[in-house]
């Protein structure tokens, strides 16, 4: 014979039938049951005024709460959080105080408590073991408009059917997002074009930081590409975080996932409605969002536009000691009376050539080693010049 199954509202049910039979006291029964007399004739008492729904547990809710949140402020919240679906408790915390004057606002973890009770928060899986290197040979800036990070936001394509590319400037040190400009591709002119649009408002930074890929990086000497050599020529220097480190640009990396949840999640019908939205959240994104890396400042209450404008070319300048060339237009820099060719994008630039103590040329563009002068070549179809890429962790350029 197989065992009986109970549980605790059939175990109720039996309790009052018995107890209706007259056959057992109250004080017997509830003996055999565990409860106590008290408990016994709740049962019995709801029992007659409610049925079998009486007897089911109820809420132990108190009826009052003197310290719960005032309706009116958790509308608010739900309603911040609905115009704004990435900012978290922190920021919506900050909202309360800084926008709407809410001086005795509710503490964050109120405030968290009140979007997980409403399904509007999602919770992410850590990832165990996970330790955060700085990486060295990125610099870490101290001020506005030290390092600015420029990036392609992943394309998608616009209502219309165009593909659209947002071109995003960041200033590290602020989080200011400079520039958030859609584009129809990533080709040099057109980047350039956006480029000097906002250098001439903004001014320009002492580093611009960005990854190997195109428009900024390529396969030439140096790893240099057209447009990192118009910003050299500018007097800013240029920063190559490591391939396939996008960490290394973490804030910006970060500000993309914002961007792409926000804004490109529901792209405009074509890119001059693409561009309205753009502005409108970077103008959001600066003056209004409240950042935890800056002590819940807005990145508008920090960034200052450079000093430096456009225009003013800072001229590269070599030691004394570094002969100083003029690459010609189609690529090469003659040495001793061969030439050398480089690349295209190097037309028109000034390079320097220095002759070290193990009697070997090196070649320099700013403070760049692109390499070394070989001029001993005994294949007759090879070129009697090369330029030989230094090793991997070349001499740095000599100080100017």
């Amino acid at each position: 014979m197989p065992w009986k199954e109970t549980d605790v509202m059939t175990e109720k049910e039996r309790f009052v039938t018995l107890a209706r039979t007259g056959r057992f006291t109250i004080t017997e029964l509830c003996a055999d049951f565990g409860i106590s007399r008290k408990t016994g004739h709740k049962y019995l008492q709801r029992y007659d005024s409610e049925g079998r729904g009486g007897l089911g547990d109820r809420s132990r809710r108190p009826k009052g709460s003197p310290t719960a949140t005032v309706e009116e402020v958790e509308k608010l919240i739900l309603r911040e959080r609905r115009k704004h679906p990435t900012w978290g408790a922190k920021k919506i915390h900050d909202l309360l105080l800084k926008v709407h004057g809410i001086e005795n606002r509710p503490h964050i973890n109120t405030v968290n408590n009140v979007l997980n009770r409403h399904g509007m928060t999602k919770k992410r899986k850590r990832r165990a073991g996970l330790h955060r290197v700085r990486p060295e040979h990125v610099t870490e800036p101290t001020r506005s408009n030290e390092v600015w990070t420029f990036d392609f936001k992943g394309w998608f394509t616009m209502g219309d059917g165009v593909r659209c590319e947002p071109l995003t400037v960041c200033d590290r040190y602020s989080r200011y997002l400079v520039g958030c400009r859609g584009q129809f591709n990533q080709q040099f002119n057109t980047t350039l074009r956006s480029c000097k649009k906002l250098m001439r408002y903004y001014g320009l930074p002492e580093i611009i930081r960005v990854d190997n890929g195109t428009p900024f990086g390529s396969v030439a000497l140096g790893g240099l590409s057209q447009l990192s050599v118009w910003w050299i020529e500018q007097g800013v220097r240029v920063e190559f975080i490591r391939p396939a480190s996008p960490q290394e640009n973490g804030s910006h990396e970060r500000m993309h996932k914002d961007l792409k949840a926000e804004v490109a999640h529901r792209p405009a019908p074509n890119m001059r409605a693409q561009q309205k939205r753009f502005d409108r959240w970077r103008q959001e994104y600066n003056h209004d969002r409240p950042h935890e890396a800056l002590d819940m400042l807005r990145p508008a209450e920090v960034y200052r536009p450079s000093a430096k404008r456009l225009g003013e070319k800072d001229r590269i300048r070599y030691p004394r000691d570094y002969e100083v060339k003029r690459v010609s237009g189609s690529g090469h820099v003659s040495c001793r009376g061969s030439n050398f060719y480089m690349s295209e994008i190097y037309a028109g630039c000034r390079v320097g050539l220095f002759e070290n103590s193990d009697g070997i040329t090196e070649l320099h563009y700013a403070n760049l080693h692109l390499g070394n002068l070989e001029f001993n070549c005994r294949d007759a179809w090879r070129p009697k010049a090369l330029v030989i890429a230094p090793d991997q962790e070349p001499r740095a350029a000599r100080p100017k």
